[in-house]
């Protein structure tokens, strides 16, 4: 996003996942080349065809993971499965990028979160054990209640961001330029 007012679009291409994926594709080719493999050989290496077979092409076609407009956000699909989705910036509550953790016990992957209003109704009813009412009360004293009633009735699609090089800084520009009322959370902003 180089000018101001222009449209963002994140995009799978060749990530480290990608390029795992295809040292796969060769390892597995490999086991059917001729004289390659002992005899009896049960090519166990095509439990690694699955992966090969999502992400070279999601990496190969390049198309769009993300969009950000000025009339809202568009998670794109991958290319077997998930539709694209889009969200208009007055359904659109808040926008959260997680780059992923490692280390001291923690995993995540990268991750884009939207949390919108006009969703699917919640699938399981909040629990109500005793944690959750005591966790509520000291929101409830520690926690702006106009900010929280923001969230209530939400819904909150994803988007993995493995195969994609996101841009942070481009990223939480072009949310602050076509909805700057949209909360932005997580790991936006930086380098």
């Amino acid at each position: 996003m180089d000018e101001p007012g222009a449209a963002y679009e994140i995009r799978y291409t060749w990530t480290a996942s990608a390029w795992l994926a295809l040292a796969f594709a060769l390892l597995i080719g490999v086991g059917f080349v001729p004289g390659a493999e002992p005899p009896g050989n049960d090519h166990v290496e095509l439990i690694l065809a699955p992966y090969v077979v999502l992400v070279l092409p999601a990496a190969a076609l390049r198309r769009t993971a993300v969009r950000i407009d000025p009339h809202g956000i568009t998670l794109g699909g991958l290319v077997f499965f998930r539709r694209a989705e889009f969200l208009a910036w007055a359904e659109i509550v808040s926008v959260t990028f997680h780059a992923g953790a490692r280390g001291a016990g923690r995993f995540r992957l990268p991750e884009l979160e939207v949390r919108h209003r006009g969703g699917p109704a919640q699938r399981w009813a909040p629990a109500s054990s005793p944690a959750l009412r005591e966790f509520d009360a000291y929101l409830s004293t520690h926690v702006d209640p106009d900010f929280v009633g923001a969230f209530k009735g939400t819904t909150e699609s994803t988007r993995s961001m493995v195969l994609c090089k996101v841009d942070t800084r481009s990223l939480e520009r072009a949310v602050r330029a076509f909805a700057p009322q949209v909360h932005v959370f997580g790991d936006v902003g930086r380098p």
